[in-house]
């Protein structure tokens, strides 16, 4: 989602005129967009805003945004303790950015004015898409308060965005050639259409008339040009069967699923809010494994939260063992200010935690290893997205990078590889002459 507005806010800059520089010395507007979902991130965006003051005493001309989730919560202090900071955009405001930055540019006289128009920032660019891949972002803010998670409080209440201008959007993506778009949200399976705020229980959902996400996979499947559609997050609360025959059924829609488990204890998922256990996430994996061939699923796992003892954690082992990811994101518990977990007693010890991240990383790197040894030999097809010091990387339709040495290869293209190493993360593949393209 960060990645997402930040691609979109530059782009509208772009559009006004400007053209992106790798050098901050050179710039002159530095945009910097903030994480504040975990501690570290955070302290990390306020110590680059410490190295920015240098650059802003050489050149007080020198235009500093400070945006996000961080400028959110800290709006005022920011403006207090950073003085080098010319705008602060939180991250409720961000769709509000081409009208933002529109007024400001014109006070500090570099650029165009910005258009006003209340159009996602991509259709109203006009600046050039040189990626194979794209971010499409179909919700905003989250409807869920997870006991530990900032993200309600920084991004706001949950509203799903017009079917319409997601499908407008990704049809101009296709016409600068992007094949392949991820359609983000906190919770993209809680999406319809048309209901400003999101409809807010399951029940509604189920009645309501509107497009819903698995309808909305329907209707960019449609899309000429779009050759791959995946997306991400899931939450397990609300991933219907609806949804696992689109997944099933959508030729463009990839056989990958991230669906964030959290914790394998029942008590712990009660404690975080999660609204759901893990038999019922279980038995959507296995659902999912029966409908979808050679389907991949990850996950995220929090370790550490309050009151976790040895007992759940082992469970949260099991649970990674049981599900079979083919990857996994983990990390430590932090309290963020404002969240009901801040308000308990964070009683598992700094050194509990990093042993616990590193145990449930290494049984899914165990998991994940097994997994890609059994995918040696076989092929794979391989969208290129990227291009390495000697070849090419590109991912296959289970969201794997496969790294291939062969010169010839173009971005945006499709080959068939023979899948011939593999590590936790990665597969090396080659192509041959009787092989590429599909």
């Amino acid at each position: 989602m960060n990645v997402a507005d930040s691609e979109e806010m530059a782009m509208h800059l772009m559009s006004c005129g400007h053209t992106e520089t790798g050098d901050m010395k050179s710039a002159d507007i530095i945009l910097v967009n903030t994480c504040s979902v975990r501690e570290h991130p955070e302290n990390s965006a306020l110590s680059f805003l410490g190295r920015i003051k240098p650059l802003k005493r050489k050149n007080p001309e020198l235009k500093v945004i400070f945006a996000g989730c961080v400028a959110q919560r800290l709006k005022d202090v920011i403006k207090k303790r950073f003085p080098a900071v010319d705008l602060v955009i939180g991250a409720k405001d961000i769709g509000k950015f081409p009208e933002i930055i529109g007024r400001e540019l014109a006070n500090w006289r570099i650029g165009e004015l910005a258009s006003s128009k209340a159009l996602p920032i991509r259709q109203s660019s006009s600046s050039p898409i040189h990626d194979v891949s794209s971010f499409v972002t179909i919700t905003r803010g989250c409807e869920n308060f997870c006991s530990y998670c900032i993200v309600p409080y920084v991004r706001g209440r949950e509203f799903s965005l017009p079917a319409s201008g997601i499908v407008n959007e990704i049809k101009i993506l296709a016409g600068k050639g992007v094949k392949e778009v991820t359609l983000l949200g906190q919770n993209v399976n809680s999406y319809i259409d048309g209901s400003g705020l999101a409809v807010r229980s399951s029940e509604k959902r189920q009645s309501s008339k509107a497009l819903d996400f698995a309808d909305l996979l329907s209707e960019v499947n449609k899309i000429e040009g779009i050759e791959r559609i995946r997306f991400i997050s899931s939450h397990p609360k609300d991933f219907s069967d609806k949804l696992i025959d689109a997944v099933a059924g959508l030729q463009k829609v990839c056989e990958h699923v991230h669906l964030p488990i959290q914790s394998g204890s029942d008590r712990i998922l009660a404690a975080m809010n999660r609204k759901y256990g893990v038999a019922k996430y279980m038995s959507i994996v296995e659902k999912l494994r029966n409908k979808v061939k050679d389907i991949s699923i990850t996950s995220d796992i929090l370790v550490g939260f309050p009151g976790e003892t040895e007992a759940d954690f082992k469970n949260t082992l099991d649970a990674v063992k049981q599900a079979g990811f083919d990857s996994l994101f983990a990390f430590k518990y932090s309290p963020r200010p404002g969240t009901l977990a801040a308000s308990l007693k964070d009683n598992v010890p700094l050194e509990t935690k990093e042993s616990r991240l590193q145990r449930v990383l290494h049984a899914a790197n165990t998991v994940a290893m097994n997994t890609n040894a059994k995918l040696a030999g076989t092929l794979q097809e391989v969208l290129i997205d990227a291009r390495e010091d000697d070849g090419h990387s590109g991912r296959t339709r289970t969201n794997k990078k496969v790294f291939l040495k062969n010169a010839r290869l173009s971005l945006g293209s499709t080959v068939t590889a023979r899948i011939v190493g593999t590590k936790i993360s990665t597969l090396i593949g080659e192509t041959a002459e009787g092989l590429c393209g599909i």
